[in-house]
């Protein structure tokens, strides 16, 4: 269970120190975060050994934000809690702002309090019986800041995440996104290289989760810190991370900026993952030197985004997204042309949904008009909008 305590993981590592000045730093700056070949492993019942993080090795420099990306149990917190010391790994290697934290083969192990990180928890982690003034102010009087300092540091951080007006109350009188810039004060305010944060907006409603990504975005910019962000929701990752690590089982499927995964996923998994998709399974029936023709149950569809190398007879799985497809009620005199049957209108304000259905299984696309339910509907998409992957 998260306790306060271990939201402040750092107030040994420089107790001395005064917190960093605000900096806007470029993203080519040093390494604050290294992690080599890092493998964690939990043991079932049965004694069975399954890796949580099996051989990740990943980056971070100051001002980047890398958002950790997947399901339940692909292992993306106990990454987080690894690089924080609240888990051991088996094995690997990791470095926080030139300092190893961690080695299976020097036998480095540094504990969370003497990291130079910070973190924020999906829980909050505040003391109740604190004032938000207080909450914000405890790592520095951990460092032994002088107490001029302390008052100075936790007023300017208040107003730039935006709670200087309830700085006197406590946690429980205060609202949930109120709460979570109290947490984010906290973090920042020790001017720590890296700050780490367990999906720390799943807690408050859409409207407020849009409101701090903004903020948490700005603030990083601001101060330059390196973030390891964990989540398993889509626009946070995309409107957050300067680059995005996709992880499967324990293992990264993809590491690069969010356009690089939505518009050249490098697997399935990540292309279905990330976004809404279109999946169309079948078997390729022609190659040439631009692309391949697949034979698919709503008709042959033609593809120029290889993910790999195709031959005639493959069994393969065709991917388009939604926005890339139209929808009409006669057949378009264009190369990909797919029949199915219109069923609905989804209006989702940015745009209209248009839902077709072929024996059961459903499609999506996001341009042309609402027709009548049960009639005939075609689809087009242009062949370099089309991905194909091994089935």
């Amino acid at each position: 269970m998260t306790t306060p305590q271990m939201a402040v993981m750092n107030t040994k590592a420089h107790e001395t120190a005064a917190p960093a000045p605000e900096v806007t730093v470029s993203h080519e700056s040093r390494e604050v975060l290294t992690i080599s070949n890092v493998s964690k492993f939990f043991v079932r019942a049965n004694g069975a050994a399954v890796p949580a993080v099996d051989g990740v090795s990943l980056s971070v420099r100051a001002g980047e934000f890398l958002v950790l990306l997947g399901p339940s149990g692909c292992g993306k917190t106990t990454l987080l809690r690894c690089i924080a010391g609240l888990e051991q790994p088996d094995s690997g290697r990791i470095d926080i702002d030139g300092k190893t934290v961690y080695s299976s083969v020097d036998r480095i192990e540094l504990s969370a309090q003497q990291r130079t990180l910070s973190m924020v928890f999906q829980s909050y982690a505040l003391w109740p019986n604190m004032s938000v003034f207080d909450n914000i102010a405890y790592p520095l009087r951990n460092r032994k800041i002088r107490k001029a300092q302390i008052e100075e540091d936790v007023h300017r951080i208040a107003k730039l995440v935006g709670i200087d007006e309830i700085i006197g109350q406590f946690p429980n009188h205060i609202s949930g996104g109120q709460q979570q810039r109290v947490a984010l004060a906290r973090a920042l305010v020790s001017g720590d290289a890296l700050v780490l944060f367990d999906e720390p907006l799943s807690n408050v409603d859409a409207k407020v989760r849009k409101d701090l990504r903004i903020e948490l975005a700005a603030l990083q910019n601001r101060f330059g810190f390196a973030a390891v962000y964990v989540t398993h929701d889509q626009e946070d990752a995309m409107e957050l991370g300067t680059k995005i690590a996709v992880l499967e089982k324990g293992k990264v499927a993809q590491v690069a900026s969010p356009r690089e995964v939505y518009q050249n996923p490098a697997s399935r998994y990540v292309a279905t993952f990330i976004g809404s998709t279109n999946e169309l399974e079948g078997t390729v029936v022609a190659v040439d030197a631009t692309g391949l023709e697949i034979e698919t149950p709503l008709g042959v569809i033609r593809s120029e985004r290889l993910h790999g190398e195709f031959a005639k007879g493959d069994e393969v799985v065709a991917i388009f997204r939604p926005e890339h497809g139209h929808l009409s009620p006669e057949r378009p005199g264009t190369v990909n042309a797919l029949k199915a049957t219109f069923r609905m209108e989804l209006f989702s304000g940015s745009h209209a949904e248009q839902v077709v259905t072929h024996n059961h299984k459903v499609y999506r696309v996001w341009h042309g008009k609402e027709q009548e339910h049960g009639t005939e509907a075609w689809i087009s998409v242009a062949p370099e909008k089309v991905h194909v992957f091994e089935r």
